[in-house]
């Protein structure tokens, strides 16, 4: 008798502390004995356990290796399970070697559905991140009872990964001197520029670190040493990197005998509101106005530019529509979704019979429909997982 497969371990977990920087997510929430990790593990467990044996696996591993992908797709399959749809995973599709993630089937209704996860950042930019993270793991690995790290500026100067050894040495020097009560007092005035600082430099990296005072209750607790980042800024946001992953996942299977859904869970740090989604679908927003003195008769517009009509061309007419995402493992509950019906498709689908709230042109008017809370959806309490 085989046993049966499991996404996490059984084990007796004690670790309280929070994830290392470059830790994989799936080992953290495999290792992790906080409450709320293990609300969100029991919840991937259960559905994970709703998936075909024989897909079980190959899933698990996937998990292991790439998290937010693969649980991307498992909220996915569980989400359209919740709606009633009967689902087959990888289904075979006619003149292609291609397999789409699903295809859903409710009574006649079939419907193509592929995941994507929309990150906004490069392959470069991904391992560039790693490199940075693994140089935040080993300065958080410094023991600094009374006081935790404010990195305001890094500058990496090398593709290499750089050595921390003269700079460790650096800061617990630095740390040595430091008086925790006199630095609190600080605290009290709310003079943060007061606050002690170590600046470092060599031919690897430019650093330059704050040290802030924990309150009194918090001394010699288990935390990460390097508790606040430099502050990333942006400029625009993250429709772009919506639009190119909804791209990309057009142009996989061409022409298709049933209707086509693409879903993308937006993930990009530049944000992914519901502003940016709707530029990214609908096209981004211009003010026009006449040139007329007397009545500049100002409005908002959409640019031409959105993923179903760009610089004057209907585009990707074999997608049926698109879900948008942004969903996290431990945000379910207050995570929304949009659906949006593509106006000119050559793959029609009827939204109506999903049972859903859902976004469509009307006499050239966009109409944005609320969606029902995922939390409902999956009968989830208001505040989990922290319940």
């Amino acid at each position: 008798m085989t046993s049966q497969i499991r996404l996490f371990t059984t084990v007796k977990r004690t670790f309280q502390g929070p994830a290392l920087e470059n830790e994989k997510t799936y080992n953290y929430y495999d290792r992790s004995a906080r409450n709320d990790i293990g609300i969100v593990r029991d919840l991937l467990e259960s559905w994970f356990n709703n998936l075909p044996t024989d897909e079980k696996h190959e899933t698990k591993e996937r998990f292991k290796k790439s998290f937010y992908s693969v649980f991307y797709e498992l909220f996915l399959y569980n989400f359209f399970l919740k709606l009633g749809f009967e689902i087959i995973i990888h289904p075979i599709i006619k003149n292609s070697d291609k397999r789409p993630d699903f295809l859903i089937k409710k009574d006649d209704l079939e419907i193509y559905v592929e995941a994507k996860i929309s990150e906004d950042k490069s392959e470069e930019q991904k391992s560039f991140e790693n490199l940075k993270s693994r140089f935040y793991d080993k300065i958080s690995k410094i023991k600094s009872d009374h006081f935790i790290f404010h990195i305001e500026q890094l500058n990496i100067k090398t593709t290499n990964q750089p050595s921390t050894q003269e700079l460790t040495s650096k800061i617990l020097k630095k740390l040595s001197t430091l008086n925790h009560y006199a630095e609190l007092e600080k605290a009290q005035t709310e003079n943060f520029n007061s606050f002690q600082k170590l600046k470092y430099e060599n031919n690897e990296i430019n650093i330059s670190i704050t040290f802030l005072p924990v309150n009194v209750y918090a001394i010699g607790k288990a935390r990460r040493s390097v508790a606040i980042p430099p502050i990333e800024t942006f400029i625009g946001g993250a429709e772009e990197a919506i639009r190119d992953s909804i791209r990309k996942k057009s142009k996989r299977y061409g022409k298709l005998d049933k209707p086509y859904l693409i879903c993308v869970n937006a993930l990009s740090i530049k944000s992914s509101s519901l502003h940016d989604i709707d530029s990214a679908i609908w096209g981004s927003l211009a003010i026009s106005f006449s040139t007329n003195p007397e009545n500049r008769y100002e409005k908002f517009i959409r640019n031409a530019d959105g993923i179903f009509y760009n610089k004057g061309s209907k585009r990707i007419l074999n997608v049926s529509g698109v879900m948008v995402n942004r969903i996290f493992p431990n945000n379910i509950t207050d995570s929304k979704y949009w659906i949006f019906a593509h106006p000119f498709t050559e793959n029609p689908l009827d939204f109506k019979r999903f049972g859903l709230p859902y976004c469509y042109i009307k006499e050239s008017q966009v109409i944005n429909n609320e969606c029902q809370d995922l939390g409902d959806i999956f009968e989830l309490p208001i505040n989990w997982p922290n319940n």
